[in-house]
């Protein structure tokens, strides 16, 4: 249950809405009496955490994260897809300059 709950902090806070910690702290607590596992639950919002459109960002980030931040009016899933790329393009420069 701890574990569970810790994750749904986790998704909130990536979110930064505590209307969705507090509603999906009650489903982690709640889910063991209807006969579900809490800890399914909790992926369950990590999941959610993806779908949800983001709001926009306070601070902007360096490098491939820079990047995909400003896109943050779209999905988290093509924001992460976006920061994976730029990544995988800049570990692939970094390795052309040293070999």
């Amino acid at each position: 249950m701890r574990a569970a709950l810790a994750l749904v902090r986790f998704a909130a806070a990536v979110v930064g809405d505590d209307r969705y910690r507090e509603q999906w702290e009650a489903d982690v607590v709640g889910a063991h009496e209807l006969g579900m596992s809490p800890l399914r639950v909790a992926f369950g919002a990590l999941r959610a955490v993806v779908a949800i459109p983001s709001k926009g960002v306070a601070v902007a980030g360096i490098g491939p994260l820079g990047i995909a931040l400003k896109h943050a009016q779209t999905p988290r899933g093509r924001v992460l897809a976006i920061a994976v790329v730029s990544a995988l393009l800049l570990l692939g420069g970094a390795a052309m300059l040293f070999a």
